[in-house]
C-alpha cells in the first residue's frame, strides 16, 4: 500500500508545473536560423553528378579493355603453360 501511495505521489508531482516561455528575442533568432537552411547550389550538384558519371564510364571502359586482353586463344594458352626450359623433369 505504501508503495502505491509513493507511485501516485510521483505521478501527481507534475500537475502544478507551468510551461516556460522563451525570451522573444532568442525565439526569433532560433526561428530565423531554422528558416535560413543551408542549400547546395544546383551547379555544384550537376558538377558532382557529371564527375560520378565520368568515373563510372571510365571504370567500365577499363574493365572492358582488361577483359579483352585476358581473352586468349586455346593455342596461346597452351603456349603460355608450357615449360620454357624444355626440361621433362625438374
Amino acid at each position: 500500500m505504501e508503495q502505491e501511495t509513493w507511485i501516485q505521489n510521483i505521478l501527481e508531482s507534475t500537475t502544478g508545473i507551468t510551461t516556460v516561455e522563451p525570451n522573444a528575442n532568442l525565439w526569433a533568432k532560433i526561428q530565423h536560423k531554422i528558416q535560413k537552411q543551408n542549400y547546395v547550389a544546383p551547379k555544384t550538384v550537376w558538377l558532382v553528378a557529371a564527375s560520378v558519371a565520368i568515373l563510372v564510364i571510365l571504370n567500365i571502359t577499363v574493365m572492358k579493355t582488361k577483359a579483352e586482353e585476358k581473352s586468349t586463344t586455346p593455342t596461346s594458352y597452351f603456349e603460355n603453360t608450357l615449360n620454357k626450359s624444355n626440361q621433362l623433369y625438374q
